[in-house]
């Protein structure tokens, strides 16, 4: 019987030691591996900016020459730039020490298979940008920026910005 209880004993402490042993490496490799808060990230919604409360403004814009683009839908918006929480991706962190702390970001339909690129001249009028993102100084555009459509369906079309 005394053997018996050992053997139980023995066998709940080591399942305990592996749940625990188990989630340290689980971290490791997910949320703390990535290490997640480290990087600038931005909305893909309106809403999703003024809950996370980094919304600015919305911009004008206008979509010209397009063809095939129904219920095609889109709305450029400047919002602070921002990090996650060190615990949480729901947890945000105002990017205060950054050259350039407005990201210019736009809600659309991700259902399609569209694409959406800064024109190459364009991208010279914002103050910083990557291949889809635009990173400014101030809360506003300077001059009118334009984005190509591109789309598997022959959706194509430019959008105007300002």
């Amino acid at each position: 019987m005394k053997k018996l209880s050992f053997i139980f004993i023995g066998i709940v402490l080591f399942s305990v030691l592996l749940y625990y042993a188990f989630g340290i490496f689980s971290s490791s490799f997910g949320w703390y591996g990535y290490q997640k808060w480290k990087y600038r990230v931005g909305t893909n919604t309106i809403s999703e900016s003024k809950h996370r409360k980094v919304f600015v403004k919305e911009l004008n814009y206008k979509i010209v020459d397009s063809a095939n683009l129904k219920g095609f839908d889109f709305k450029p918006y400047v919002e602070k730039g921002f990090k996650y929480g060190y615990h949480s991706s729901e947890d945000t962190r105002i990017d205060k020490f950054s050259h350039y702390p407005y990201n210019l970001s736009y809600e659309r339909n991700v259902k399609d298979s569209i694409v959406l690129n800064i024109f190459p001249e364009d991208k010279e009028k914002l103050d910083s940008s990557d291949v889809v993102w635009g990173y400014l100084t101030q809360p506003y555009l300077k001059d009118t920026i334009r984005i190509e459509i591109e789309g598997m369906g022959k959706q194509k079309g430019i959008i105007k910005i300002w």
